[in-house]
């Protein structure tokens, strides 16, 4: 049962409300989910993504008030791809990042895909990327034409000092590559699904520290609880540690450290965020999974109201 693609990213930031102000009326994305992190109530948990918040097109943030800015380095999860239908939205969000003095550099090619790579206001490494695949149904923001929306999240790129074991974990996983793997390759493509995991080797020392502006972990989607138990039999007998399967509620997830320490995911595509609130309405409220419901009063009371 293989991964049929990316379920979401997971970054970290230092201050929720510029994050929501950047997410939401810079790039468009929709606040799906407003909530906590489940293992530490004290923080916020949102979740940006399309207008019904498909698995796929979301990354969330957590909020950690005081946490260092990160350092880059090998053994890290580098850049988040978000998808476009085409050159001419990519040229209309440059010229947007330009008017809001937004750090990006020039139009290339990177993996085959045509690409504008930019930065957020901490530093998180961001990309869009011209590809048609993947869900189309973008939130609409009154200042971005809904032909330019982003869509969805196709790639998301790792540097890693050792490049071989990592493609080995994925292809347990059932990533596929283009072209077998050779020991002189530097970088892999490896595609679950219509989505990719760009796999950089980055031979040195330096590795990266986590902070506001890099990224927790990326999570693959996957059918059900029975395609989870049945990655979880695989990493188990190749030894591999993790997490058992965890319930967050809107998801079922398994969690994987895997090659230098990098954190991935593999989570469910259901119940899904209108569990508890409507599709008209995601995100306009704290939501609070049935086991912590309980803890609303005292959670409310330590989190900064966002509109």
């Amino acid at each position: 049962m293989t991964p049929k693609g990316l379920h979401h990213v997971s970054a970290i930031t230092a201050n929720i409300t510029d994050n929501h102000k950047f997410y939401t009326d810079v790039l468009g994305l929709r606040l799906v989910k407003k909530t906590v992190n489940q293992d530490d109530t004290s923080m916020y948990h949102l979740f940006y993504a399309d207008y019904e918040g498909h698995p796929g097109t979301d990354i969330t943030f957590f909020e950690i008030t005081g946490a260092p800015k990160y350092q880059p380095g090998s053994n890290g999860i580098s850049r988040t791809y978000f998808r476009v239908p085409s050159e001419e939205a990519l040229k209309f969000f440059k010229t947007r990042f330009e008017e809001k003095n937004i750090h990006h550099e020039e139009i290339t090619e990177e993996f085959g895909k045509t690409v504008l790579k930019f930065e957020d206001h901490e530093k998180q490494r961001l990309a869009l990327m011209v590809d048609q695949q993947g869900p189309k149904h973008p939130n609409i923001h009154p200042e971005i034409p809904e032909v330019h929306a982003l869509t969805s999240i196709g790639a998301v790129e790792l540097s890693i000092q050792y490049l071989k074991p990592m493609v080995q974990f994925f292809e347990l996983l059932g990533g596929v590559s283009d072209h077998p793997y050779k020991n002189e390759d530097t970088a892999v493509e490896m595609k679950f699904g219509d989505d990719s995991l760009y796999l950089i080797e980055k031979r040195t020392s330096q590795l990266e520290k986590e902070g506001y502006g890099s990224v927790h972990h990326l999570s693959l989607r996957v059918a059900d609880e029975a395609a989870l138990l049945n990655i979880k039999e695989k990493v188990d007998h190749e030894k591999w540690l993790n997490s058992g399967i965890v319930d967050r509620y809107y998801f079922k997830a398994l969690y994987i450290t895997t090659v230098g320490g990098i954190t991935v995911e593999l989570s469910t595509e259901g119940p899904g965020f209108d569990i508890d609130e409507p599709i008209d309405a995601l995100g306009e409220k704290l939501s609070l999974p049935p086991a912590i419901e309980e803890q609303r009063d005292f959670i409310e009371m330590y989190l900064t109201p966002i509109n």
